[in-house]
Formats: C-alpha cells, sequence, structure tokens
C-alpha cells in the first residue's frame, strides 16, 4: 500500500520545506497540501495547545497552489491538493492550475476536489448553497480541458501542452455519499474518502467503481484518509488527549448524529453535519472549553486514529483486504504535543508505518 502525507501548510514556509524534507526521507509516495482559509481551531483557544510555541496562529493558513509552486520544483515526490472546493473557483480555471503546477511540480501534481467546507467559504463572502452542483459542474469542466484541450461548450480552450512526458494531471475526489460517489467514478482518478466502517468503505467503493464502468473509465485509485495522532501507543495518546481537552474538540468535525450516540450535543447545532457545516470560530471559545472536558476519546476516535504505527497499521489492514491502495495521512500529530516530542513521535512511528504499509 503507498502511503501519503498531509503537509502542515501553515506559515511558514519553512515549516513546509522541513516537513517535505521529513517525508522524503520516509520514502513516503506523495504528498499534499490543505486547502482551508482557516484553521481547526477557534484562535482564542489555541494558546492551550502545546504547538502554539511555533505556531503562534492557528489561522496561518498557506495558499496550497501557491505552496505547491514553491515545493514542487524541489522534489520528485508528486504534490496535491487534499483537497479544494469548486465553489470558490470554477473548472476551467482548477484546469489551468492543474496543468501548470503538473509542469512546475518535478513528480507531478493531482488535483483534489472535494464540496468544500463552510469554514473556508461563508466567512468569506462564497455562495454555499449548492456545492456539489458546483463539483459536478467543474469536474465535467476540467475533464474537458485536461482531456480535450477545451470546455465542454464554447470557445473556451487552453493551449498549455497535454502531451509532455507526464501527460495530464491526475484529479482525486473526495466524496462519501452516493451522489459525490458516483461523480467520483465518472470522472476522478483517484478517491479520497474520510474513514467509515470496513462495510461502508466496500459499499463507496462499488458505488465508484459501477460508475466508472458505465462511463468506460478506469477505476480510481481508492485511498483513505484517516486523522492521526501518533504516539508510542493508543494508550500513551489517549493519555496524552485525557490531559488536554482542548485537542478532542477536533470531534466538532463529526456530524450531530454521532454525537448524540455518546449522549452529547454538536456545538453546531441538532443538524450540524460536521466538517462541511461547523466553523468554530463562531462559537463561544469559552462554551468550546467547556465541550472539551465531556468530549469522551471514544468519539474522537470515530473520526482519528491514534496510537503507533503498528496500531494503525492494524486498522488499515481491512481495507487493504476491500481494495483500498493508498493511504493519506491527515496527520495532527504535530498539535498535540510540544514541537519537541511531536518530532520524535512522528520522526519513529513514521517509517516503521512506511514498512508496515509496503508488506500490505
Amino acid at each position: 500500500m503507498k502511503l501519503g502525507l498531509l503537509l502542515p501548510t501553515m506559515l511558514s514556509l519553512d515549516v513546509n520545506r522541513a516537513a517535505l524534507g521529513a517525508a522524503e526521507q520516509v520514502g513516503v509516495d506523495d504528498v499534499w497540501v490543505l486547502d482551508h482559509m482557516m484553521g481547526l481551531t477557534h484562535p482564542a483557544i489555541w494558546p492551550r495547545f502545546p504547538a502554539a510555541q511555533a505556531i503562534p496562529d492557528p489561522d496561518a493558513l498557506l495558499d496550497p497552489f501557491c505552496l505547491a509552486a514553491a515545493l514542487g520544483p524541489t522534489t520528485g515526490l508528486r504534490l496535491g491538493t487534499c483537497v479544494t472546493d469548486a465553489t470558490r473557483r470554477r473548472g476551467g480555471d482548477l484546469a489551468r492550475a492543474a496543468l501548470t503546477l503538473h509542469d512546475a511540480c518535478r513528480g507531478g501534481f493531482v488535483l483534489g476536489l472535494g464540496s468544500g467546507e463552510a469554514e473556508s467559504i461563508l466567512p468569506f463572502g462564497y455562495n454555499y448553497d449548492f456545492p456539489v452542483g458546483n463539483v459536478e459542474q467543474s469536474l465535467r469542466e476540467i475533464r474537458s480541458m485536461l482531456d480535450y484541450g477545451r470546455m465542454p461548450e464554447g470557445v473556451g480552450r487552453t493551449g498549455l501542452p497535454r502531451n509532455g512526458a507526464k501527460g495530464i494531471p491526475q484529479v482525486w475526489v473526495a466524496a462519501q455519499h452516493p451522489r459525490m460517489l458516483r461523480l467520483t467514478g465518472t470522472y476522478a482518478d483517484g478517491w479520497l474518502p474520510l474513514p467509515s466502517s470496513v462495510d461502508r468503505y466496500r459499499e463507496q467503493l462499488e458505488i465508484i467503481e459501477a460508475a466508472a464502468a458505465k462511463a468506460g473509465r478506469p477505476k480510481p485509485v481508492a485511498s483513505l484518509v484517516p486523522a492521526t495522532i501518533l504516539g508510542d501507543s493508543r494508550e500513551q495518546v489517549v493519555q496524552t488527549l485525557e490531559r488536554l481537552p482542548v485537542a478532542r474538540l477536533i470531534a466538532y468535525y463529526l456530524p450531530a448524529t454521532t454525537w448524540r450516540d455518546y449522549g452529547l450535543e454538536h456545538p453546531g447545532g441538532p443538524d450540524c453535519r460536521g466538517q462541511a457545516d461547523v466553523i468554530p470560530h463562531t462559537i463561544d471559545a469559552d462554551r468550546l472549553i467547556e465541550i472539551a472536558d465531556k468530549i469522551p476519546v471514544e468519539l474522537v476516535e470515530e473520526l482519528a486514529w491514534l496510537g503507533s504505527a503498528d496500531e494503525i497499521a492494524e486498522r488499515i489492514a481491512p481495507y487493504a483486504d476491500t481494495g483500498a491502495t493508498h493511504l493519506m495521512l491527515g496527520d495532527v500529530t504535530g498539535t498535540t504535543y510540544a514541537p519537541a516530542e511531536a518530532a520524535r513521535v512522528i520522526g519513529e512511528q513514521l517509517p516503521r508505518l512506511k514498512t508496515l504499509l509496503d508488506e500490505l
């Protein structure tokens, strides 16, 4: 199984250069950059995180396309976005950016695309009424631009070369629900899902593969994108989260229905869909601190995988048996520990995980 690693995509460029260098030493297969306009944490509670020692503002997010342009020429690793949306930029513009970066990045470029999140859209004045419709329209346009050099209708075209040694950039789609899964099979080269049960993963992959067959396209690469907090063991990570309750707030990216399973009310309201809807900055900071103390680690584990490389590999193995061939770590270890400890944990566990994945 191949291993991808999400770079911090936070200030500064040097932080990301260092992370890229570490990824190269480990031998990961590809690296990815975030497209978040704001961070995952309310800025008023960020000082409670050990990582605030190194990164003073959680909203110091870099532009992913600019970061890819800066890093891509310096590495042979393939570089991708995980993921941008089709609300802030239309298909023709995304296709042009992807072609430009595919040429600039020595290892090539992957355009990762999804329906977006409220926190990167609503606070900045974009319309969030039809996110999946925007993805469908953009994928149709992107596919036409990459495959044929022109828009599906009209005179829109690109003169950028598409027949170089690297070919055209791949398109990977973040999808969980049936409509997006069908779009993934119809238009995409890869799939970037958040974790679900193995049975649900199998059902999702079947929808994608059926859509790909109907469209006459190859099966997309089946990935999995779990948030991870690495440690010497799951128990050690659990103890860390018990000492640092604010780190458990990552659970607000789960839907309200999952919170109710644990007898809790989601801070985003009873209808909150989690990642798609929650904007941490709009929730009172004191309320978030109060809620954090009530979040059980088991709820966090509905979203994030905790533990050592061996424990993470054990969790991914059933997905590999189901058809997954790529693991992309949305690793948040660096926000959970003090910088020196995070560096130690990642430095010890990531190479071990790469070795174990090579055996799957």
